[in-house]
């Protein structure tokens, strides 16, 4: 019996007690992530929405996890993750406005184990 209520226990604490994902809003300015200050970390199988907003437009790209976003200036848009992978896993840019290029970490998603 204790077996099979474990994983439910699990998932209502990975997703919040009311249900929801944990939202971490992410704001970048001048090409650098201005908050949080320090990396992104979450747990092992908790679900995040990652809100990015950002003063320029550019394609973000979670490593690890090959996720992809555009992040247009001045609007908020949405990466949802389930920590599956553990590990420290860098968020990098692919471009900046219109003719500007990068590809350097921006912040990092570290997933700790349970």
């Amino acid at each position: 019996v204790i077996g099979a209520v474990a994983p439910v226990a699990l998932t209502q604490q990975a997703i919040g007690r009311d249900g929801t994902p944990r939202v971490i809003q992410i704001k970048i300015e001048n090409r650098s992530v201005v908050s949080p200050k320090k990396a992104i970390r979450i747990t092992e199988n908790e679900i995040v929405d990652l809100r990015w907003s950002s003063d320029e437009a550019v394609e973000l790209h979670l490593h690890g996890y090959d996720k992809k976003l555009q992040l247009g200036p001045g609007k908020t848009a949405s990466m949802s993750i389930t920590g599956h992978a553990t590990g420290r896993f860098p968020i990098t840019s692919h471009g900046w406005g219109r003719d500007g290029h990068g590809h350097h970490a921006l912040t990092y998603l570290e997933v700790h184990p349970r």
